[in-house]
């Protein structure tokens, strides 16, 4: 499976080449398709470094939910403490008074 990432400037989803290099040996951008990538040279814009590393973390979750069969859920922030499944009992425990029955107690007496 390859990463799909999305577009900055129009918003559309596009599949990069694994290695993010093309066969004609330029480089393909995590932050922009290949249209907007040419705008971007023409103009004379560079690629934020910082932008692309998220871009990359991104489609790499993306792709390891979609591995995993389940929709991607974003992470919660560095350093937020991780809440576990719900262990409550679904519902109250029974008392001993709730597990007596009046015939039970009359067997014991008599």
């Amino acid at each position: 499976m390859r990463l799909v990432f999305v577009c900055v400037s129009c918003g559309c989803h596009y599949l990069v080449p694994a290695t993010l290099d093309y066969p004609d040996g330029g480089r393909a951008s995590a932050v922009w398709c290949s249209a907007c990538q040419r705008e971007a040279a023409a103009c004379g814009a560079v690629e934020p470094a910082e932008l692309a590393a998220v871009a990359v973390l991104l489609a790499v979750r993306a792709l390891k939910a979609t591995l995993a069969g389940r929709t991607a859920v974003p992470g919660p922030p560095a350093g937020a403490a991780q809440a576990g499944p719900d262990r409550r009992p679904t519902r109250p425990a029974v008392s001993s008074r709730g597990r007596t029955r009046p015939g039970g107690v009359r067997t014991r007496l008599g």
